[in-house]
């Protein structure tokens, strides 16, 4: 049979047309890989494919990946395909310093993947229970957001939609204990998850590493205070198109993210934070201020009180 299979395929042969790129993943029926060449004109007659596939023996042997064909090149040019393997077998995925899961989880579904099923998983408390066992950080919390370190993975095309989340825990795991995050929060009167949550505020605030440390300082010391935090990027996180700037209409809707209304932190972080904006919130400059004002889009003008603050925001609307 193997042989007549061959001699079928070394016989066939068809005119050549564009390229398609068909996706298969790990652990989906065959049918959903026939369904998707038949739907992208690879082949018509997937019954016929299926036959080959099941004379030749390779049913149990098609491997994940991304598979190239010609449109409308036909089953037995498919089927040489199949047995040959994907042309491409992992993809790259990037997660940016200061990224929401809503700014990256979309980009996968050029990969194939399906975002409202990947977005719903990061706020599963169940699924989030069941990695708590390998990441004991994840205990108790309600979203995944912070937890997926920013960097840039090699992920398989076999990967599920539960898998992708692996590779940026394990990472966020090795950076997490080498900050030593556990032991080091209480040094400056936070819970290791807030140590976090303020990393992600300070991540999004400060566009200069060298910056981190006063901006975290500025933070801790409003925490101390009990001065509300007053940070544009949480209400921003919660907002559908935030704008550049916020309107007094913004700092004023109802929510625990509005750090303008709400004393204290809010209740998740709203990014993905470097190690460096962690280490800030763990070792914050000594200061005593407790303003900030943009200076040139980049650095920032610190201050110690509210008069000298209005006069850095003066300073900057003159520009």
């Amino acid at each position: 049979m193997k042989r007549l299979l061959t001699f079928l395929l070394l016989l066939s042969c068809s005119a050549p047309g564009p390229e398609v790129r068909v996706i298969y993943r790990r652990g989906e029926p065959l049918h959903i890989l026939l369904d998707r060449m038949r739907d992208s004109g690879v082949v018509s007659n997937i019954t016929f494919l299926r036959f080959l596939i099941r004379m030749g023996g390779i049913e149990r042997h098609i491997r994940p990946g991304v598979y190239v064909f010609k449109k409308g090149e036909g089953v037995f040019a498919a089927y040489s395909h199949l047995r040959d393997g994907p042309e491409v077998s992992y993809f790259k995925l990037t997660i940016k310093e200061g990224e929401r899961l809503r700014d990256f989880l979309p980009r996968l579904a050029k990969y194939g993947y399906d975002t409202l099923r990947l977005l719903s998983l990061a706020q599963d408390t169940l699924f989030i229970g069941y990695l708590s066992r390998k990441f004991p950080f994840l205990k108790g919390k309600i979203t995944l957001e912070g937890f997926l370190y920013p960097e840039t993975y090699f992920v398989d095309y076999g990967a599920s939609h539960e898998e992708i989340f692996l590779p940026p825990l394990l990472r966020f795991a090795k950076v997490w204990d080498s900050l030593n995050v556990e032991k080091r929060a209480s040094d400056v009167g936070l819970s290791p998850y807030e140590v976090l949550i303020l990393a992600s505020i300070v991540e999004k605030e400060a566009v200069l590493d060298e910056e981190k440390p006063i901006i975290a300082s500025v933070f801790l010391n409003r925490l101390k205070r009990g001065i509300p935090l007053a940070a544009d990027p949480t209400v921003k996180y919660v907002l559908k198109d935030p704008p550049t700037l916020l309107s007094s209409r913004h700092i004023r809707i109802n929510s625990p993210y509005n750090t303008y209304r709400f004393k204290g932190l809010p209740p998740t972080p709203i990014c993905s934070p470097s190690d460096r904006s962690i280490e800030a919130v763990l070792d914050p400059a000594n200061t005593d201020y407790l303003y900030f004002a943009s200076a040139d889009g980049k650095r920032h003008r610190f201050a110690h009180t509210y008069r000298q603050h209005l006069r850095n925001v003066r300073r900057m609307n003159l520009k």
